[in-house]
């Protein structure tokens, strides 16, 4: 019997321990960031290679190297170019890829920056990317096979800043790595900063289900100095000499504040180890966004601005979607009513068992009728997606609908709790 326990226990371990050994056969220290030059219209896409790092930090995972949860509008996969095995990919999404769901993207082309990270490889490798068809199904963009030992892969901080953790819970390989930049904050004020910095954590530490995973996140604040306090407001005419060049007023959207200075961004970031990268901007006005595994941007002082920073990270770290449906938005035709989204937290019931049906008790009527007699209950309530009708959403109100802090429903808590899971082990 215990032998026979042994044997159990190493075929239960097996999977973890072949994975965790194939981060030490094919990635050494330190990350690999791939800086490239994404250009579009509303129907076209062009990825051109821009500059290479070896930046001193990994924040990743050591042993969940491959993508399983397939979000986002754009994926990249590394592959060994001996073996052709494939050894690291994540989903990730752009500003560049909601651009082009406005009306600008369908009269001229731009061009923005963009970043991969994954672990710094060992031997060559082939990255390749993929962008993700309105029906769901994926298209192979590009493909660039990099050398580690080409002497163009710059070694170099680019902006070498002193990084402080303000929440330890232990090896970053092991965690969920959040890394909390200044933006729009002068010399005079990385006191405020780094007051806020630690504001901020104590908003997602209290924050269900956050605040029952405290042990497993690690939050680092990266004190970047600008020239001028705050942040533009475009249409107010308003514009200030910050280190990230924020902007109110992103595709015609007065609350929509974000920045296109990735570059500046990863610089800053590079300085610790992160999974998640959130902008803190120096300013009492309402917006922020947050995109995919790309970056999180909200401002600090709004009265709303514990809601605006666990609703944007809601997107940015777990891949969830707005649910609302009636305020202005900059994108049209964001969704295909005839495929299902890849978003976990609305759905066109095109293939609903793939999202939150069995969370769903039995007799609940789908779709399910938003009256008071549905209230707390987990359906399919129309409306979500910044449309009204043809996409659902699985409450009649959460924090990614309305401005309610600490009010996630409860599927996307379990969104959350799945995606911590898969950076903390």
């Amino acid at each position: 019997m215990k032998e026979f326990r042994i044997i159990l226990l190493l075929i239960i371990l097996l999977p973890l321990y072949s994975t965790a050994q194939d981060f030490q056969k094919y990635f050494s220290s330190g990350s690999l960031r791939i800086d490239y030059i994404h250009s579009a219209t509303h129907n076209k896409e062009l990825l051109s290679r821009d500059q290479l790092y070896h930046e001193p930090h990994w924040g990743g995972s050591h042993i969940n190297l491959i993508d399983t949860f397939n979000y986002g509008h754009y994926k990249f996969e590394v592959y060994d170019s001996l073996s052709n095995q494939l050894i690291y990919s994540r989903g990730y999404s752009t500003l560049c890829g909601e651009w082009r769901y406005t009306e600008e993207a369908k009269k001229l082309w731009r061009s923005f920056s963009e970043s991969v990270i994954m672990p710094f490889p060992k031997n060559t490798i082939k990255v390749a990317f993929y962008k993700r068809k309105k029906d769901q199904s994926w298209e192979k963009m590009t493909q660039w096979t990099i050398n580690p030992k080409d002497y163009m892969i710059s070694p170099l901080l680019k902006m070498p800043i002193r990084a402080f953790k303000i929440h330890n819970s232990g090896e970053p390989d092991k965690k969920l790595d959040i890394v909390l930049l200044a933006e729009g904050y002068t010399q005079s004020e990385m006191q405020k900063f780094m007051d806020d910095a630690q504001r901020f954590t104590k908003y997602l530490l209290k924050c269900s289900p956050y605040n029952e995973y405290t042990t497993d996140i690690n939050i680092w604040a990266v004190p970047t100095v600008s020239q001028q306090s705050g942040t533009d407001i475009p249409g107010k005419g308003i514009y200030k000499n910050t280190i990230f060049d924020s902007h109110f007023y992103t595709f015609g959207t007065e609350r929509y504040l974000n920045t296109i200075d990735n570059v500046s961004i990863r610089n800053a970031a590079a300085n610790a180890p992160y999974d998640q990268i959130y902008l803190l901007v120096n300013s009492d006005k309402y917006g922020g966004a947050g995109i995919y595994n790309f970056y999180s941007i909200c401002t600090a002082d709004n009265k709303y601005s514990d809601f605006v920073f666990t609703h944007e990270f809601g997107h940015a770290f777990a891949g969830l979607a707005d649910e609302y449906y009636t305020s202005d938005v900059g994108v049209e035709d964001f969704y295909d009513l005839k495929s299902e989204p890849w978003e976990p937290n609305i759905t066109t019931l095109v293939h609903f068992d793939k999202k939150w049906k069995s969370m769903v008790k039995a007799g609940t009527p789908i779709p399910t009728p938003d009256t008071t007699g549905y209230e707390n209950t987990v359906g399919a309530f129309e409306g979500g997606g910044y449309v009204a009708k043809g996409i659902y959403r699985p409450s009649q109100d959460c924090s990614m609908k309305s401005i309610r802090y600490n009010d996630f429903c409860p599927v996307c808590t379990k969104s959350i709790i799945d995606m911590i899971k898969f950076y903390a082990h």
